[in-house]
């Protein structure tokens, strides 16, 4: 998430700018677009529809202005919410950025696309394991997981 957050991944527009040969910097899920780091994680329309899935199942309204990571980042912390609630979501946020990211791995080294509801699953199955594996005195409840009815966790 760092390195995400600093620009300082290994994008294929970011490769090129270092001279490493490449047949092309397109985003090989879109096509649309150079892909940078801000495509990867925000600006391309298969990683929006992650995020705007995530942030619809955490119950927080997706920003008008949101062109990068470090965006949308600064503007999910600035939510109203307990500190609690707020490491809820800053590790549903980090899920989800660690997910986009292997899903863009697995399209460009073995060509495998992984649809946007899959990852959303996937996403939050992650989020759930660290949680529950980091919650002290407290067992979540997969159930009311899925439904992110985390008043017990607060």
């Amino acid at each position: 998430m760092w390195r995400a957050l600093l620009g300082c991944i290994a994008s294929k527009e970011g490769l090129a700018r270092r001279g490493i040969s490449l047949p092309d910097v397109v985003c090989p899920r879109c096509s649309l677009d150079t892909e940078s780091v801000d495509h990867i994680f925000i600006k391309c329309l298969w990683a929006r529809s992650i995020w705007w899935n995530v942030l619809a199942w955490l119950r927080i309204r997706f920003p008008a202005q949101c062109e990068s990571l470090t965006d949308l980042v600064k503007y999910v912390k600035d939510c109203p919410g307990s500190v609690r609630w707020k490491r809820l979501v800053s590790t549903v946020v980090i899920a989800t950025v660690w997910r986009i990211w292997i899903a863009r791995n697995s399209k460009v080294f073995e060509d495998l696309f992984i649809p946007i509801m899959k990852t959303v699953e996937f996403i939050k199955e992650d989020a759930f394991l660290w949680i529950s594996n980091r919650a002290k005195n407290m067992e979540p409840s997969w159930g009311k997981w899925l439904m992110f009815d985390v008043v017990d966790l607060m």
